[in-house]
């Protein structure tokens, strides 16, 4: 592990609250605001070595959350953490304003990667440039092409706002993206 990533390294609940409201504050920014109060946020392992992070919903039949929290693998670094958090952070946005229960995985994890490709936009650390050029590259049918089709629908229809609505309101993304 490189010293930077070291040094930065989020091991405590505290830094991670705090990392995670600084995150949501600029998500704000970006048209993504969580109406619901702290969301429960724990450090432990995931259930699959290569997922650092997952938002978890407990939702009702018509799909009202009854419980939300995101798991966090201990010792990411900083800007690690960051889009995580960002890329979380956005399936619990989605949870919160009703997504249908049963999307395509290229709409309900390709608008969180396009998210986090868009926060890490502002970030100038090494690891937001690789891994913005790791999401651009990406071969993955749901992450990385899910994320370019979420790109071009962007351009076509209101920007961010309008893919943001369509994970609110849809089961795929439409046709032809």
């Amino acid at each position: 592990v490189c010293r930077e990533c070291h040094r930065t390294a989020v091991r405590d609940s505290n830094t991670a609250r705090a990392l995670v409201a600084r995150v949501r504050g600029e998500l704000a920014g970006l048209g993504i605001q969580l109406p619901w109060g702290e969301i429960q946020l724990k450090l432990g392992p995931t259930p699959h070595a290569l997922i650092y992070a997952r938002c978890e919903a407990l939702r009702y039949a018509d799909g009202r959350v009854a419980a939300l929290w995101i798991r966090f693998m201990p010792g990411l670094p900083q800007a690690m953490f960051k889009g995580s958090a960002a890329h979380e952070l956005t399936h619990a946005w989605a949870y919160l304003n009703g997504s249908p229960l049963q999307q395509d995985g290229a709409l309900s994890e390709g608008a969180p990667t396009l998210v986090e490709y868009t926060y890490l936009a502002r970030d100038p650390s090494a690891y937001a440039k690789h891994r913005r050029n790791a999401i651009m590259t990406s071969g993955n049918r749901i992450y990385g092409e899910g994320m370019r089709r979420l790109q071009a629908y962007a351009k076509d229809n209101g920007g961010l706002a309008g893919v943001l609505t369509l994970l609110r309101t849809a089961q795929t993304i439409p046709q032809g993206y």
